[in-house]
């Protein structure tokens, strides 16, 4: 026993002892980051709903409305290419030379601003370049019955906070031969309007979530146009 090389063992199970350690913390920490990850808000695709069919509260985004760089970034939500709606979208790019899911739905976010901003304001010349003429039509009556009531509109478009795709036809699966896509748009906006005497008739001065799911449809010329706006 003399000659037992106990200095050996000593520092063997010392190793162990701090190896074992040493991966309990590591492997303690890369749990609770997963878990982390998993409570983050994600990008979800078309239709999936949070478990047990809930959704979470709405949050609104910080009130300063200058962009910084903690300002969040609109997201895009594409559908997977093996879903129904995917798989009509890939029709499109077909029918369509260039076509970029991704950057249509950027487009859409600029048109969507745009859009309310002229409406808010009555810019009729802005509004026939981005909507069609039914929709024309129908936002005109509404701002000449706002100008018959003597009615004044407020609107702040605080933030663009999601963009998915809900339904997307191909040239030769439409009635008139053109491609159409419906987008759901989230955002966050301060919209009210008042009367004359000041007494607000319509909205709230506090910021809102609103939900709109809006319809495109590409002319002959291939501009995009709003052919259908609701409440989502």
């Amino acid at each position: 026993m003399a000659d037992f090389p106990w200095d050996i063992v000593f520092w063997a199970v010392l190793a162990v002892v701090v190896g074992s350690a040493v991966f309990f913390v590591l492997g303690r920490r890369i749990g609770a980051q997963a878990i982390r990850q998993e409570q983050m808000p994600a990008a979800r695709a078309v239709g999936q709903q949070q478990e047990g069919g809930t959704a979470d509260a709405p949050r609104p985004p910080p009130l300063p409305t200058r962009v910084g760089p903690d300002q969040k970034a609109t997201e895009y939500g594409l559908p997977e290419a093996g879903t129904p709606l995917g798989q009509s979208l890939i029709r499109v790019g077909v029918s369509i030379s260039d076509f970029s899911a991704e950057y249509f739905l950027k487009n859409v976010e600029d048109s969507f601003a745009r859009t309310i901003k002229a409406f808010a304001c009555a810019d009729i010349a802005a509004l026939e370049k981005t909507v069609s003429p039914a929709v024309l039509e129908t936002f005109r009556k509404v701002l000449d019955e706002r100008q018959n009531r003597q009615e004044q509109v407020h609107l702040e478009l605080r933030r663009i906070e999601r963009l998915d795709y809900v339904s997307a036809m191909a040239a030769d699966e439409t009635e008139h031969g053109a491609c159409r896509l419906g987008v759901r748009i989230v955002s966050w906006q301060v919209s009210y309007c008042r009367d004359a005497s000041g007494t607000l008739v319509e909205g709230t001065e506090a910021l809102t979530e609103f939900r709109d799911r809006w319809t495109f449809e590409q002319g002959v010329n291939g501009q995009w146009k709003v052919v259908a706006t609701e409440a989502d």
